[in-house]
């Protein structure tokens, strides 16, 4: 094989995992965006009515809640994806985007716990324009720069806990539409 087929090879293998993912990464992105979006709502309101910011804490359900549902509602290994270079790829964007997050969310427990949300949504943000580069989806892309700097402004904007309540637009712009989009050009 000449080195030009070798890279045609590759491409091609590159090329057909990214249709493979966007085709069966519709469905998760719609799941754990729905579970966002009850979360933020959910905090938002207990911390507007008791003004408690130990309500917070409950964003370390999203995780304990989303693995449980991920895995009963993606039973169908077709929709989970089959390993490969992109899936591989994304999933490591999005266990480092976990990772960050709740570190980030323990670190400001302790000194700035109104800060969680919108120092999330920057994360989710980023997580989510990685995601789009990888597979080169320009909707993906947009939504994920919108979200992050959007957590961003929220940041500097709310000095409370309604940064809280741009996290359920973020869930919406990053992972929900995203994945509705996505099914709908794989139908």
């Amino acid at each position: 094989m000449t080195p030009e087929q070798s890279l045609k090879v590759i491409s091609d293998a590159i090329a057909k995992s990214r249709k493979d993912f966007e085709r069966n990464a519709g469905t998760p992105m719609i799941l754990w965006g729905v579970i966002v979006l009850i979360f933020s709502i959910v905090i938002w309101l207990l911390l507007r009515t008791t003004d408690n910011l130990m309500w917070n804490f409950l964003w370390f359900g999203i995780p304990v809640a989303g693995w449980p549902l991920s895995h009963l509602f993606l039973k169908n290994k077709e929709i989970r994806g089959a390993r490969n270079f992109v899936n591989d790829t994304i999933g490591q964007i999005w266990i480092g985007y976990g990772i960050f997050a709740v570190a980030t969310a323990v670190a400001l427990s302790f000194v700035a716990a109104e800060h969680i949300g919108a120092i999330t949504i920057v994360l989710l943000g980023y997580g989510a324009a990685m995601t789009g580069m990888v597979l080169k989806n320009r909707f993906i892309t947009i939504g994920g720069f919108i979200t992050g700097i959007g957590g961003a402004v929220a940041l500097c904007v709310f000095r409370t806990y309604d940064a809280t309540l741009v996290f359920s637009v973020a869930s919406v712009v990053s992972l929900i539409l995203p994945g509705i989009m996505m099914n709908r050009n794989n139908r």
